[in-house]
């Protein structure tokens, strides 16, 4: 009795990995990855912002975060790839980093991805710094198609 109960109860355990394993294949097979365009990459200089990951879906909201990283003797949008976004159809995503007392740091959008619940955006900072003596602050600034999903930032 107590071997079958013992077969039984191992049977069940290894019946849960199986399906706990194919439930996050389907997660994994379930996630599109969505092509973003590059708005703006570099670093904010004596203008500084806040550190933040941001998702941007209104014209307002992006008036007012231009006005925060641009100033009368700086303007970083200025080398950005457009500033007049159709928010009907697009949405930004900003990725800021922190204040450095050197230069040479960058913050990098790797990916964005849709799966059913949600839309990823993996940042990672590929360059590390400490090259040149200049207060420096890394952004990075996207826009991909507007889905009505929240965003996670890994």
């Amino acid at each position: 009795m107590k071997k079958h109960l013992l077969l039984l109860l191992c049977s069940i355990f290894f019946m849960t990995i199986s399906c706990r394993d194919n439930y996050d294949d389907e997660q994994l097979e379930n996630k599109n990855q969505i092509n973003f365009q590059l708005i703006g990459k570099g670093n904010l200089m004596g203008n500084y912002a806040a550190q933040q990951n941001t998702v941007i879906t209104t014209s307002t909201q992006w008036i007012n975060f231009l006005n925060q990283i641009d100033s009368p003797n700086n303007h970083p949008s200025a080398g950005f790839t457009e500033t007049n976004i159709d928010f009907n159809q697009f949405m930004a995503i900003v990725v800021i980093d922190a204040v450095y007392p050197n230069g040479g740091h960058s913050v990098d959008i790797i990916t964005v991805d849709e799966n059913t619940q949600n839309i990823e955006v993996d940042v990672e900072k590929l360059l590390q710094g400490n090259l040149t003596t200049v207060i420096t602050q890394p952004y990075h600034i996207v826009k991909i198609p507007k889905i009505l999903k929240p965003v996670i930032f890994n």
